[in-house]
């Protein structure tokens, strides 16, 4: 069996296309989440009168 050879230069990740970092990237999409879930929570509460 042929093993196939290893990589010894480290794989970098590469950039999001916006808001310059992954951690950046994913606390907005927190953020943009909790404000859905708080949305949908006001709706429930405003109609379930």
């Amino acid at each position: 069996m042929h093993l196939p050879p290893t990589r010894t230069d480290p794989v970098r990740d590469e950039p999001p296309p916006f808001l310059s970092s992954w951690r950046r990237v994913y606390a907005a999409i927190l953020i943009y989440l909790a404000g859905i879930i708080l949305l949908f929570h006001l709706f429930t509460a405003a109609f379930n009168r």
